[in-house]
């Protein structure tokens, strides 16, 4: 790959990341406060799969 290449792959990598941040902490905070009401992970999978 060319220079250009791998800096336009690497800007689209990084924007990527800062676009995905705010969604996985608000993941984590969701699985936090589930966790802190004693809802089991394969728990909160089984009502997924039947909703």
């Amino acid at each position: 790959m060319t220079p250009a290449l791998l800096i336009a792959r690497n800007c689209i990598i990084y924007w990527v990341n800062v676009w995905i941040a705010p969604v996985e902490c608000v993941f984590d905070v969701i699985e936090s406060e589930l966790a802190r009401r004693g809802v089991a992970a394969d728990e909160v999978d089984r009502l997924a799969h039947t909703a």
